[in-house]
């Protein structure tokens, strides 16, 4: 009798499964199963593990500028990143750059004013990205019972600044604002951390000086200060730079640096109050005076024209006020290392090459 198709198929499908579970062939599978994974070994594919850890020694400005290096550190970013990271503390950009040429960290904070006029002295160093922006960074701070209520009241005065930092270029920006130049005040050069000092014990009328130094200017004096409105007259810029020769053998390093602070920057942003709070305490200041300057500033990893324009504007005037014996302006394109951002945030570099 002949048997119809739906008992051959069954007969068929009975078969085919004692196939698949018979001892030959699920050792195949076992040494296929082995060939595939010993594969994903060689190759690294799938790969969990951790990346080896480096260290770097940045120095850092202990000002607000530096805000996204704080709380990368604060929050755990470095790490999380593969980096033991050591903040190195000064008093100014200027300072912390100085520490990088001494060989005493691997990156540094700095504003534009330090990198312009060593840029007139050496030719080892570069910038990877400038990282915090502010029109209100600098401010003038006066004692009321000096006489001084406008720009303007400054003739003849004595006016504190830190030389060769934001501090000084501000204070001439600002006195050309108001139709001053440099030599219708006595400029008496003081460092930041001893300008809100030597305006309480009288020893200058005014200070040029940057947060969170002016507010303790302000808290020194009391109702004795006054802080002078300057408009949007001058973008302060900060930026991380590092020698040429250290930026190629490191340059993955430079990319999860980089990294981390973006990322710090963006949390600063979504998540305001917790990284207030970590700058309070990092600062050792009350949470309302972090909150209440925190719009005074970008965070954001960039590079752009505008700030090779900056700088060629304080080339100029650093030339002009002889704070060089050069004459010619440096090419700042000479000045930028911008690999590292290019491989992680290429979009974050508008400079025309």
């Amino acid at each position: 009798m002949m048997r119809n198709n739906n008992s051959i198929k069954q007969d068929a499908s009975i078969n085919a499964w004692k196939s698949l579970t018979s001892p030959n062939l699920l050792r195949l599978l076992l040494v296929i199963a082995g060939f595939f994974i010993g594969g994903l070994v060689l190759c690294g594919c799938g790969s969990n593990e951790p990346q080896a850890r480096k260290k770097l020694a940045v120095g850092v400005s202990k000002s607000f500028l530096s805000i996204p290096v704080y709380i990368a550190q604060e929050s755990g970013v470095f790490s999380e990143e593969a980096l033991d990271v050591t903040l190195k503390e000064y008093p100014s950009g200027k300072m912390a750059i100085e520490a990088l040429f001494a060989g005493e960290v691997d990156l540094s904070t700095v504003a534009d004013m330090p990198i312009v006029l060593n840029s007139f002295k050496r030719h080892d160093f570069c910038l990877l990205t400038s990282f915090t922006q502010s029109f209100q960074m600098v401010k003038i701070i006066t004692r009321k019972d000096a006489g001084i209520k406008k720009g303007d009241d400054l003739r003849g005065k004595k006016v504190g600044a830190n030389p060769g930092t934001s501090s000084h270029f501000f204070l001439a920006v600002f006195l050309l604002h108001n139709g001053l130049e440099m030599n219708d005040i006595k400029m008496v050069p003081i460092k930041t951390v001893d300008l809100p000092d030597a305006l309480k014990n009288n020893q200058v009328d005014a200070i040029s000086v940057w947060k969170p130094y002016d507010q303790k200017a302000i808290r020194l004096l009391e109702n004795n200060a006054l802080e002078l409105p300057s408009s949007e007259i001058y973008r302060t810029t900060f930026s991380f730079a590092a020698m040429k020769d250290f930026v190629e053998p490191h340059l993955e390093t430079m990319k999860r640096f980089l990294r981390a602070i973006d990322r710090a920057a963006t949390f600063a942003i979504k998540n305001r109050q917790k990284a207030q709070g970590i700058i309070a305490a990092s600062f050792n200041l009350d949470e309302n005076r972090v909150s209440g300057i925190w719009n005074d500033f970008a965070f954001r990893l960039t590079l752009d024209q505008s700030l090779l324009i900056s700088w060629d504007e304080i080339a100029r005037w650093a030339i002009e006020n002889k704070l060089t014996d050069k004459k010619e302006i440096p090419n700042y394109l000479n000045y930028i290392c911008p690999e590292a951002l290019d491989a992680i945030k290429p979009e974050a570099d508008t400079i025309i090459h």
